[in-house]
């Protein structure tokens, strides 16, 4: 099977990170791939590892750049693409307009995130174009299939986490700004809005009134840091919270903490909190999108109503506190990953949802 995944983001997120996967993972079961997206951009340029991997730059301007569409459609002819993989919002659409360009093709769309798209004709079109949607959790699937998309169209494909990625060693507590001994807690990601860092910090003033040698670290970078370097200074925190910034050893942070903390009020899925769990860290969560799947209240963590930063400060001074809890949590959580969340599972999901449109 001849595959072309479309990404036209210019850096380098989780979604990213998920379809370089899939891609290796299709390339090692004998498909041929191919990837689309912008010349100096992150997925373009990446080391697949893949020594006949048919790379196709195109400018990617807004979401109907004509130029775009037309090299993707001569890819689709060149290369004889069986399916196009839209692995992004923009992607979907420039996927849809080739393949109607090229008169060959089926087009899957992979969906991350579990916003409502809008409701206005262009959306009514371009959600009924694709053969498949991917739904990286039941709650975005459950969200398009709310919006009115097709319920034979929708498939879930849980997002993954690479075990052998995690496969480091912890930072040490110094490399963090950290005295040994403390109490660390930690979340990674982007510092966005759906993130709700000020959620996590609110939640932290009030841990600390109780607990006050703990300490937190967030992993990320993004639009509202000086927002939350804002909050931190206001609520008095300087001390006790540390910004990373944007880390490539996220995995060794992780493995440092005591505890994770996720604090969103959206989530597809989010997979920080599925390398957490993989990691071995008890993990507390609001119950966000798709998180609820990965973190089984009681079971393979602690979970909390989103925006609720009292509940979430309870739930970390109690995972902190009971260690009968954390330690039944943190096997448990291994094992919830283990069993549904590895790359080979997600990529021969993927597998499946391309049978059924190239055999239809």
């Amino acid at each position: 099977m001849n595959v072309l995944h479309i990404d036209e983001q210019a850096g380098w997120r989780g979604g990213e990170l998920q379809t370089s996967w899939i891609v290796k993972g299709l390339a090692a079961r004998g498909h041929r791939v191919a990837i689309a997206g912008r010349k100096a951009g992150a997925f373009l340029r990446y080391d697949y590892g893949i020594d006949d991997l048919n790379r196709v730059a195109a400018p990617f301007v807004g979401e109907f750049d004509p130029w775009t569409v037309a090299k993707l459609a001569r890819a689709v002819r060149h290369y004889d693409i069986d399916v196009l993989h839209a692995q992004t919002s923009h992607a979907h659409t420039y996927a849809c307009l080739a393949r109607a360009l090229a008169g060959r093709g089926k087009v899957v769309v992979s969906r991350r995130v579990s916003f409502v798209p809008r409701a206005h004709r262009l959306n009514r079109w371009k959600y009924a174009m694709p053969d498949r949607f991917i739904a990286v959790s039941q709650h975005v699937a459950e969200v398009l299939l709310e919006y009115g998309v097709d319920p034979g169209k929708v498939r879930v494909v849980h997002s993954s986490v690479d075990l052998g990625r995690l496969d480091v060693e912890p930072l040490p507590r110094e490399a963090l700004g950290v005295p040994e001994g403390v109490p660390l807690i930690g979340s990674v990601g982007a510092l966005v809005g759906h993130k709700d860092h000020a959620n996590l910090i609110a939640a932290m003033a009030v841990v600390l009134s109780e607990l006050p040698d703990v300490h937190l670290v967030v992993a990320g970078d993004g639009e509202l840091r000086p927002t939350i370097e804002a909050q931190i200074e206001k609520l008095g925190l300087g001390n006790r919270v540390t910004l990373l910034g944007h880390r490539e050893d996220a995995p060794r942070v992780l493995k440092a903490l005591d505890v994770y903390v996720s604090s969103s009020w959206s989530e597809g899925l989010g997979t920080s909190v599925l390398e957490a769990l993989a990691c071995g860290v008890p993990v507390v969560a609001t119950a966000a999108g798709g998180v609820p799947e990965m973190v089984i209240d009681e079971e393979t963590g602690l979970l909390v109503p989103a925006r609720d930063p009292e509940r979430l400060a309870a739930a970390i001074g109690r995972m902190l506190r009971d260690k009968d809890l954390a330690a039944t949590v943190t096997v448990n959580g291994k094992k919830h990953v283990r069993d549904h969340f590895t790359v080979d599972k997600m990529v021969e999901g993927n597998i499946r949802v391309y049978g059924e449109v190239d055999s239809g």
